[in-house]
This record gives C-alpha cells, sequence and structure tokens, in this order.
C-alpha cells in the first residue's frame, strides 16, 4: 500500500476545511436562534476564533444541538492536526497507514479497519451490564 500523495492529501485538507466552515455557519445559525444575547454576540465572533476556540466555545454552552457540531468539529480539527503533524492516513493505535477509500468516504477516520473494529467492540463491551 502507498501512502497518501501530496496531491490526495491536499484534496483531503480541503475536503475538511469545507467542513469546518459549514460547521461553523451551522454553530453560528444555532446562537443566532437562540434567546440568549451572549449567544448572539458569540454568533458574530465565530469566524475569527481558532479551531480550538470554536471547540472550547461549544463545548461551554449548554445546548443540546451543539453537542453533535462540537464532536464533528473535534474530529476536523484533530485530522487538520495530523495533516500539519505527518501523521494524516495513519491509524492513531497502530500506526498502520490507512487506506485511501476509508479516508475517502470518511476523511475524519482515525483507525484502520482492525483497529476499528478492535475499538467498537471494547466500546460496546463497556455498555454491557
Amino acid at each position: 500500500m502507498t501512502h497518501i500523495d501530496e496531491t490526495q492529501l491536499k484534496k483531503f485538507q480541503k475536503q475538511l476545511l469545507s467542513s469546518l466552515d459549514i460547521l461553523r455557519n451551522d454553530v453560528s445559525d444555532i446562537l443566532l436562534s437562540s434567546s440568549h444575547a451572549g449567544h448572539k454576540l458569540a454568533a458574530t465572533q465565530l469566524q475569527k476564533l481558532s479551531n480550538y476556540q470554536l471547540v472550547e466555545l461549544t463545548s461551554k454552552l449548554d445546548i443540546s444541538s451543539l453537542a453533535h457540531k462540537t464532536n464533528e468539529i473535534k474530529s476536523i480539527d484533530a485530522s487538520l492536526n495530523d495533516i500539519e503533524l505527518g501523521l494524516y492516513g495513519f491509524c492513531s493505535d497502530c500506526e498502520a497507514e490507512i487506506s485511501i477509500e476509508k479516508l475517502q468516504q470518511d476523511v475524519t477516520t482515525k483507525r484502520c479497519d482492525i483497529c476499528e473494529k478492535k475499538y467498537q467492540k471494547q466500546k460496546y463491551n463497556q455498555f454491557k451490564l
């Protein structure tokens, strides 16, 4: 298996940034629709926030519709950081290369198929009584 070439990496990065922009707009819309004055103020500053600040803000707000979006922002931010560090496309558990096909399905994928199965099994077992 060959690792991601520069063209593919740029494509994934562009896809991640595009998804992040959409999420910023979604968060802004949610904050603007809130009756809380502080939320409306935060919405006007949203585009100026770093990814880290955006995660911090959405994590602190007690708005149920933001929980899923916060998790998506975290995943995208982690993937963008991996690109910067040269770690994108490698499994976070075993460091094996993640297939291009798997990354094309989900650009925020963090694990290879084998480690993902182990992770899901462990996660499932934690919820068993």
